[in-house]
């Protein structure tokens, strides 16, 4: 189809980044975005209204596609009610968005599709989960359902734990999505984010990339939505072999099972121990950042992938890909991702030619951008090595300014490939 009217959903680099991607597409005719922020807006017209308006907005104005960025409406059903309209959605509908929308569906799915992942415990309540630590020893904790990157916490000691524990089940600081909570063995090992497309039949892989979840530098200091990621990072054939045979592919025979055709993404978070891959946990949109990182590496035409995925008719299998290094350096307010200000000016932003910028968390308000969110602008450097991907992205970062303004220092430092 070309003359496509487009709809992104979302405000965040992620949606950024896709909106970046989809512009360029020929098959493009009109790009709208829904909450959208201060770079979506020069590359879209940001269109007023709830995302969970989206299936009425876009039947009103004669949108064929719509892409999904961010999870929860997924997992709210966006996708089944944009289809009652007749209208394209790339993004799983809400019985495959449960990967992602809930802990417990998502290890027990794993464990009855035979897929490596940590053994796991699921308390029927706070005794019961404060009594299997006791016995057992130290778990990570996760809540059930969706919350915003809160939900998952690895505890220093036992006192920490059922401190954690009773916040989620007792306290319900999380809501709803900490009633019910998983306990997992804690693997320790090195971090990757595996991306595939799937419209169910077929599928292709994303370059693999690595993001940096802590706030402060050497991977210290609370969990975030992601401070930088970089990529691509090189496995051996041995390990790749294993994702595809024993995660990738058990995982889309499973959903085929369940009668779950799925059509999107599919993100695995991995953990290798000692070169064996298992599933941390499932995410049913692209990450955020990697997405950033991984943009800048694709020629083909994102658009027509998505299409193609969302009508499945996947016809790639490979894609094709940039031959160099991304790095990704996520600029956000002080004090993140506990309380921050907003509203804040943004400077710097015209003398960055040599990198490419993702906006998050801005507005753009009579020319100018200002600060709206924690996670602000995402940096991204390019070049035959990382180490050259890296410099770039810094540089550009030095010169761009707003109060309180904080990154990490070592993204991409020391990184190597996986063998």
């Amino acid at each position: 189809m070309r003359d496509m009217k487009v709809l992104i959903v979302g405000s965040g680099g992620r949606e950024d980044a896709i909106a970046y991607k989809v512009s360029q597409s020929p098959l493009l005719s009109e790009l709208y975005c829904i909450p959208g922020n201060g770079g979506m807006a020069q590359r879209g017209k940001i269109l007023e209204g709830k995302v969970e308006d989206v299936p009425e907005i876009a039947k009103d104005l004669g949108i064929e596609f719509v892409i999904v960025g961010p999870e929860a409406p997924l997992v709210d059903g966006i996708v089944d009610r944009c289809r009652e309209y007749n209208i394209s959605i790339f993004g799983p509908d809400s019985r495959g968005a449960q990967l992602e929308g809930s802990k417990i569906f998502a290890k027990k799915f794993m464990k009855k599709n035979n897929i490596p992942t940590a053994e796991f415990y699921i308390p029927s309540d706070y005794n019961d989960a404060v009594r299997y630590i006791k016995e057992n020893g130290l778990k990570a904790i996760k809540a059930d359902g969706l919350a915003g990157g809160k939900g998952v916490v690895i505890p220093e000691d036992l006192d920490s734990a059922s401190s954690v524990i009773y916040r989620f089940m007792v306290e319900r600081v999380l809501g709803k999505s900490g009633e019910m909570i998983v306990l997992e063995d804690i693997l320790v090992g090195r971090e990757i984010s595996c991306i595939v497309i799937t419209d169910g039949s077929n599928y292709c892989s994303l370059p693999i990339a690595q993001d940096y979840k802590r706030a402060y530098d050497g991977n210290r200091g609370p969990n975030t939505g992601g401070m930088g990621s970089i990529a691509p990072i090189y496995i051996g054939e041995e390990i790749r072999n294993k994702i595809k045979d024993r995660i990738i592919e058990r995982t889309l025979e499973g959903l085929r099972r369940e009668g779950i055709t799925y059509r999107g993404v599919i993100y695995f978070g991995l953990m290798l121990v000692d070169n064996d891959p298992y599933v941390l946990e499932y995410n049913v949109r692209l990450g955020d950042p990697e997405t950033q990182a991984i943009i800048p590496l694709l020629k083909d035409d994102i658009l027509e992938i998505f299409y193609e995925t969302a009508t499945s008719n996947l016809s790639l299998s490979k894609l094709n890909l940039k031959p160099c290094y991304t790095c990704c350096v996520v600029l956000v307010s002080g004090g993140y991702p506990g309380h921050y200000e907003v509203g804040k000016e943004i400077t710097g932003l015209d003398d960055i030619s040599e990198c490419i910028l993702f906006h998050a968390g801005t507005k753009l308000v009579d020319g100018r951008f200002y600060t709206a969110g924690g996670r602000v602008l995402n940096v991204v450097g390019s070049g035959e090595t990382l180490e050259v991907a890296r410099e770039k992205a810094y540089g550009c970062v030095s010169r761009i300014n707003f109060e309180n303004m904080y990154y990490r220092k070592d993204i991409g430092q020391g990184v190597s490939n996986i063998d």
